[in-house]
């Protein structure tokens, strides 16, 4: 009987260890941000994801009471893994459409965006209609971007390139394989200040109609009201208090709300 008696003492308490464990792994959130978009979110040499999303979404995690689970998603990915419910929220630089709010959910905004032609120096474009008239044009794969960009007709020798990323755009744009990038301007600041970027400049004017800019939210699950008042309850808190500034000018030299 003792040895009984012992053996369910042990259970019990391997029981409770495996419900602590439990209760410890579900209370996380699993938090997703884009891996190659400097300055929101990017990995250091040393294997470390930092940027502005990323601060962002301690912050909120830690206003929650919850332990951020971070990963990385290319952005044609995001929407359908929260959709999945695979990913509790994603910071990713997400403009809110009616097409994407049939699927995911949106926070309150944490800043706002324009979309710019980058390119080299001494380019002019007086219509976007324009951009792939004899020239290779690059932009975010599943963007906002791409899709107004798609309306046009690439003429003379023009062609559309979609690439899984923001940096993977600058890339093509420094490799020579693009003569033309379509993505957020908040994204291609970092570049244009950069050594590599000294020779590029914005052509045109900033775009914001049709999608193309105006407030970026956080991503979440769909069906969860609680999580969703959560996140924003914390992310209005982040901004009364000063942090959303604090982290802001860490990476940025105004303010983008």
């Amino acid at each position: 009987m003792n040895c009984l008696t012992t053996l369910l003492s042990r259970l019990g308490v391997s029981l409770m260890l495996l419900s602590s464990a439990w209760g410890a792994w579900a209370n996380d959130l699993v938090v997703a941000v884009t891996p190659n978009s400097r300055p929101f979110s990017y990995t250091e040499t040393t294997g470390e994801l930092t940027g502005f999303n990323v601060e962002l979404a301690q912050a909120m995690c830690a206003r929650l009471n919850r332990r951020c689970q971070l990963k990385t998603l290319l952005f044609p990915a995001i929407v359908p893994e929260v959709a999945a419910g695979r990913v509790d929220v994603a910071f990713g630089n997400m403009l809110k459409t009616p097409e994407r709010e049939k699927l995911v959910a949106f926070s309150v905004p944490i800043w706002r965006s324009t979309t710019s032609f980058v390119g080299k120096t001494g380019q002019t474009l007086a219509e976007p209609s324009q951009a792939m008239n004899g020239r290779r044009l690059c932009v975010i794969s599943g963007s906002r971007q791409e899709s107004f960009i798609s309306a046009f007709k690439p003429a003379h020798g023009g062609a559309l390139q979609a690439h899984p990323s923001n940096q993977a755009v600058i890339d093509a744009l420094v490799a020579g394989a693009c003569e033309l990038g379509l993505i957020p301007t908040m994204q291609a600041l970092p570049f244009l200040r950069s050594d590599a970027g000294r020779s590029f400049g914005f052509v045109g004017v900033p775009l914001a109609q049709d999608g193309l800019g105006g407030s970026v939210h956080v991503v979440l699950r769909p069906g969860d009201s609680a999580l969703l008042k959560g996140v924003d309850d914390a992310l209005l808190e982040l901004i009364r208090d000063g942090t959303h500034e604090k982290i802001t000018r860490r990476y940025f030299p105004f303010s983008i709300l």
